[in-house]
């Protein structure tokens, strides 16, 4: 009877659902393997950061702070357009984050949901000058990889250093960021990596812990697609990008034919005619002014100056720039607080059709964010879900 007893007591440890990955791991901080300065006047790059593993990689911090000018005028996507490519491959040398330009990487930090407070040019430590030597600009640039912390989901297994992931990073010349500029711009980044180490095997009453995330193997993907804008019109055109995945969010970035976004504003379709996926309007007759509202209600982005760039100011609007997110739905309605249950799936021939009437000539980039289910080409959910 006591050997029976013992034998079904083993079954059931056996049987018993592994604890939280969390329980068994702590968050690490490290940095010290990047540190890389450039010299900016012309165009040119970094070298590339070949990463060190870890154990489930959640992110990149790069400080990136800029020197040496005594007189210049910054310009309108300055200081971010020091990049003119960020870009993090997987091992298979595959853009998870990327390319972008360094303004474009900007915006997936402001509107992404990874943070209470998302904006880099309003952050304390934040600076802009083309006069203070000491400091022309100084901001943090975050590579996403974890897409919810509460679970959390979307690290990507970082443990074997013959296959890295890879950073990669080029620069623009100073006077694309800054006008006029006198003086040498030195540039330097210094990487830090954000990570979980391995989790232990059980807890201290043995009981399993998982030792992967949920759905391990499932990547948050960013990238962009662009539709050349011929001169002032209504189109009604075809969007592409990401189509075949879960769309967590999209955003919209207008640029006129000098590639400024100063006539964002006024060259968007007032209303927007429609924004038709499949056989349905997502957005239809979408007056301006009200999506303007709808992201400052989201966001908490409520400075009614646009691309604000000030320490500690509370966010406004970007010039040319509307969003729509599918990721905040668990509470408070804030991006990033999401079950994952809101995702927009969509299949490889979904139509994507945006239809409006744009004042100008240009490019209608769309920045997507996209999630790749478990490494799957896949539009199901249930394992982002845990099946629900």
């Amino acid at each position: 009877m006591a050997a029976g007893t013992q034998q079904r007591g083993m079954q059931q440890q056996k049987q018993q659902k592994p604890r939280s990955f969390l329980v068994g791991t702590q968050d690490v901080v490290e940095g010290g393997d990047y540190d890389q300065t450039v010299t900016a006047t012309n165009a040119g790059s970094f070298l590339p950061w070949t990463l060190q593993a870890t154990g489930w990689l959640r992110g990149l911090a790069l400080l990136v702070q800029g020197t040496g000018l005594t007189a210049g005028t910054a310009t309108g996507d300055a200081p971010f357009n020091i990049f003119s490519n960020v870009e993090l491959d997987d091992v298979n040398n595959e853009a998870i984050f990327g390319p972008f330009d360094g303004y474009t990487a900007y915006l997936t930090n402001k509107f992404g949901g990874y943070a209470f407070w998302d904006d880099p040019a309003t952050q304390p430590i934040f600076a802009l000058s083309g006069t203070t030597s000491a400091n022309n600009f100084t901001f943090v640039m975050y590579i996403p990889l974890e897409i919810v912390m509460r679970d959390p989901l979307g690290p990507v297994a970082s443990v074997n250093n013959t296959a890295s992931l890879t950073l990669k990073l080029s620069n623009n010349a100073t006077t694309t960021v800054f006008t006029t500029p006198t003086g040498t711009l030195s540039v330097r980044v210094r990487g830090t990596q954000l990570f979980y180490w391995e989790p232990k095997k059980a807890d201290k009453q043995g009981r399993p812990i998982s030792p992967n995330p949920p759905a391990p193997g499932t990547t948050q993907y960013w990238t962009q697609g662009s539709l050349a804008i011929a001169g002032s019109g209504t189109i009604n055109s075809q969007l592409i990008t990401g189509l075949g995945y879960p769309f967590r969010s999209y955003l919209f970035m207008l640029r006129d034919a000098t590639g400024s976004r100063a006539n964002g504003e006024t060259n968007w379709p007032d209303p927007l005619i429609g924004l038709k996926f499949e056989a349905n309007l997502l957005l239809s007759q979408y007056p301006k002014l009200l999506w303007q509202q709808m992201m400052a209600k989201m966001y908490g982005y409520v400075n009614p100056t646009a691309d604000v760039l000030t320490a500690g100011s509370i966010p406004g609007k970007n010039n040319g720039v509307y969003v729509l997110n599918w990721n905040k739905e668990f509470a408070f309605m804030k991006p990033g607080s999401e079950t994952r249950r809101n995702y927009l799936i969509t299949s490889p021939g979904s139509n994507f059709i945006f239809n409006g009437n744009i004042g100008g000539a240009g490019t209608l980039f769309s920045i997507v964010n996209y999630i790749a289910s478990g490494g799957r080409a896949s539009s199901d959910t249930a394992s982002l879900t845990g099946g629900a």
